[in-house]
């Protein structure tokens, strides 16, 4: 059910109110004859100006309402009462007033489904709204403007448009704009097809609607709830929630909502095949958008009226239908109708054995289908690549500024070995003997920690693969709300992954806290998440003790990947980092399928990348070993070895105990 529906009017009271500006016009032209009540008028209004001209703008606001509401689709969309309104507003610097007139014309023209014009006006309200900061106006005009996009299938900024009406309306707690915009993000989760998290919005809109007592809200969600139901494949349980809808829009006179609720009522009399039944509930819906005007409900009223026909067996009254409707939503530029009613075309030209057409309307059925997906994949694309150039960008500045510090660093030392050796000249044996020395000390300890930094940049490649890899299955999906949080959360990982990565240790609480970001964005990409829990034994200063980073991250990857994968909310992976002696014992566990079991279900290719983690791991120790001299090891435990009745993986690693000021924690890249 449309945005439009959010402002149906009292006609009685408005008639009511027309009255005032009727009082004050009498008062005008008796003023004619009467000089003293002409000085009388004269210095009220000289007193009030702006209150009185506000008051004419209003009353005229609602008459243009009043008389566009009776006209119906003969009114126009910008008539007299809203230019001279208009007119009054501007000269009086009326600016508040001035957007909502730009605003309504935008709604009319929207309703029209004259889309380039409506978000002319829309826009020109928005301007007018921020330069005065007025906050509910300002979320009633993102909330129009979304609803135009939510028309031409532009859902991402549908979306963007109703979470900044959302933000602002809770900002100065409008509730009536806050029922608008959940409603309406809905709205956008319905038409991608995110049917239970679209049914979870409504509800809340609905909730804000009875504490409101809000008779059009009420109808409005309640439609939209049955379209959900309708579309799971539910037309009983739809068609409880249309009728309620219908029984609201019945109370407040509402003939586009009883249109909308009839062409739903009659979909689920199709699903549940009373065809001539469903047949008179879509006739009465397409005479009333004929006489509204609406081109865009009535292109969907023709669509079903055609497709009901069709399975009734009248082809050429339902050729007829679909016709009109392809033709109409090709004109007003919605994609969706367009592809329905072309591939119900092609229905028909195959039942009637004209099978040229039938697949000349197949195609036109399926360009329309693929436009519509490869705009939202098109959308989603250009999100990543921006988020992943500004990253990019980030990166090189750093790297430059550390290559400027240590050119001056190098500078600095070549200047002082020149004074000493000038200084020292006398013990140049001795001097030079030491110097090699040194160069052969510096020059090994160079040589670990870049094996140990190569070794690093191998993993983190090999990381970053396998988050875009997830990252990619909601892109695909087209869910946008899920896939911009992953793409957020994954940004603020791969800062903290990149800013630690240069250091040869990390504190023990930083590689918490990478493997905390970590599972968060693996449990986003299960429909029922596992669980997890980082556990550092109290003994420990996380804070003092240091760890190579992310050495335990491509175990973790494997159990999520490899073991608990598919075991879903029973899945639970257990991660431990104790000290014992001088010894720093880290645990990986799970209760997966174990390795035996996962390493004979994989191919050649899984295999090989599961290898190469755990050679990369191994070549990492040795590193430590070699630079530290303390004991390091890797233990991978199938525990079913252990005990028959048990299932999983154990991975130990043993790693020296290093902490913060001893001279093993490197804090230089």
């Amino acid at each position: 059910m449309e945005q439009r529906l959010l402002k149906c009017f009292n006609r009685t009271n408005k008639r009511l109110a027309f009255f005032p500006l009727l009082f004050l016009l009498i008062i005008a032209f008796g003023s004619c004859n009467d000089d003293a009540v002409t000085a009388s008028v004269s210095e009220n209004i000289s007193n009030k100006p702006v209150a009185t001209d506000s008051l004419v703008v209003d009353q005229l606001i609602e008459r243009s309402n009043l008389f566009f509401n009776e006209t119906g689709s003969k009114a126009e969309a910008y008539d007299a009462f809203l230019k001279e309104a208009l007119d009054i507003a501007g000269r009086r610097g009326l600016v508040s007033q001035e957007a909502i007139i730009y605003n309504t014309i935008g709604k009319r023209y929207r309703n029209r489904s004259q889309y380039g014009e409506a978000l002319k006006y829309h826009h020109r309200a928005l301007k007018l709204a921020q330069s005065i900061e007025q906050t509910r106006l300002l979320a009633d005009v993102y909330n129009q403007i979304g609803v135009v996009y939510r028309r031409t299938d532009d859902n991402a900024m549908a979306l963007d448009m109703h979470f900044k009406a959302l933000k602002l309306a809770e900002e100065v707690q409008d509730t009536f704009n806050i029922s608008v915009s959940i409603n309406s993000i809905g709205n956008v989760n319905f038409n991608l097809g995110r049917y239970h998290t679209a049914i979870e919005y409504f509800l809340r809109s609905m909730e804000l609607s009875k504490v409101m007592k809000n008779s059009l809200g009420l109808a409005i969600n309640n439609h939209n709830i049955g379209e959900c139901l309708l579309k799971l494949e539910q037309p009983d349980s739809a068609l409880v929630y249309f009728l309620k809808s219908l029984e609201y829009n019945s109370e407040i006179g509402s003939r586009v909502g009883q249109s909308i609720c009839f062409n739903s009522i009659g979909a689920s009399y199709i699903a549940k095949n009373e065809l001539e039944l469903a047949e008179d509930y879509l006739e009465r819906s397409l005479q009333i958008n004929r006489k509204l005007g609406d081109l865009m409900q009535v292109s969907i009223s023709l669509g079903k009226v055609g497709e009901v026909n069709l399975l009734m067996g009248n082809y050429h009254i339902a050729r007829k239908h679909l016709e009109e409707s392809l033709a109409m939503a090709a004109k007003i530029g919605t994609r969706f109708q367009a592809e329905e009613s072309a591939r119900l075309l092609s229905v028909l030209h195959e039942k009637t054995n004209d099978y040229r057409k039938s697949l000349n309307y197949f195609k036109t059925s399926t360009e329309y289908k693929d436009s519509i997906l490869n705009e939202k994949n098109m959308y989603h694309l250009t999100t990543m690549e921006a988020m992943l150039d500004t990253e990019a960008q980030r990166d090189r500045i750093i790297q430059l500024n550390q290559e400027t510090l240590i050119q001056k660093s190098v500078m600095g030392r070549q200047r002082l070995m020149l004074t000493i050796i000038i200084i020292t000249l006398i013990v140049l044996i001795v001097v030079a003997t030491m110097l090699v020395l040194q160069h052969r000390l510096r020059n090994k300890y160079n040589n670990l920690k870049n094996q140990h930094k190569l070794l690093r940049s191998q993993m983190n490649p090999h990381f970053i693969f396998n988050a875009l890899s997830a990252i990619q299955v909601y892109v695909l999906e087209h869910d946008i709300e899920k896939s911009t949080k992953f793409l957020t959360d994954f940004a603020k990982l791969m800062r903290q992954v990149l800013k630690l990565s240069h250091y040869d240790y990390i504190s023990l609480k930083n590689e918490g806290e990478i493997l905390g970001y970590y599972l968060e964005l693996q449990q986003l990409r299960f429909m029922t998440p596992f669980g997890f829990n980082i556990h550092i034994d109290p003994s420990i200063d996380p804070h003092a003790i240091l760890v190579p980073p992310m050495i335990t991250q491509p175990f973790v990857e494997n159990a999520v990947e490899h073991g608990i994968k598919d075991l879903h909310e029973n899945g639970f992976l257990d991660i431990r980092f104790k000290q014992v002696n001088k010894q720093m014992i880290i645990e990986v566990e799970d209760n997966g399928v174990g390795i035996h079991h996962s390493m004979q279900q994989k191919n050649d290719k899984t295999k090989s990348h599961e290898s190469m983690a755990i050679k990369i791991t191994k070549e990492r120790l040795d590193v430590i070993h070699n630079d530290s001299g303390g004991k390091v090891g890797l233990e991978i435990i199938d525990k079913k070895d252990v005990n028959p009745f048990d299932h999983g993986t154990l991975v130990r690693i043993i790693l020296p105990v290093v902490e913060q000021n001893t001279s093993k924690s490197s804090t230089n890249g």
